[in-house]
């Protein structure tokens, strides 16, 4: 099974997460058994051209027994917590309501897990 990884980030920390996670994978060199096969690093405003959602919007096809599409959501902020210029996009996506073309919840068929990464340096 693919799992798709998607950053967003300003000054590279989540790239370089997100890059290293993929390689993990890709390469096998992961410390325990994983289910994914390979994977995919896209930074999170590509989700468009690569038509994401509408691949999304039924269960894998030929992935065994899995009955989700995998993803993993790497993001740090920046300025007063905004999403970086490369994240801007899929935010905007996501907080609004779906296309006609896509159903009511567009990641119905995804399993997903968020890594936000902040930084210390704001004030409390």
């Amino acid at each position: 099974m693919n799992l798709t990884i998607l950053y967003g980030s300003a000054t590279g920390n989540a790239e370089h997460i997100a890059k290293d996670l993929g390689k993990s994978i890709n390469e096998k060199k992961l410390s325990s058994p994983s289910a994914f096969t390979s994977a995919t690093v896209l930074e999170m405003d590509q989700f468009k051209r690569k038509k994401l959602f509408e691949s999304w919007s039924s269960p894998p096809s030929n992935d065994g027994n899995y009955t989700k599409h995998a993803l993993v959501a790497v993001c740090s902020t920046t300025g007063n917590g905004d999403a970086p210029e490369n994240a801007g996009r899929f935010v905007r996506f996501i907080k609004r309501k779906p296309p006609t073309t896509l159903s009511d919840a567009p990641m119905e068929h995804v399993a997903y897990a968020v890594l936000g990464l902040g930084d210390t340096n704001y004030d409390k």
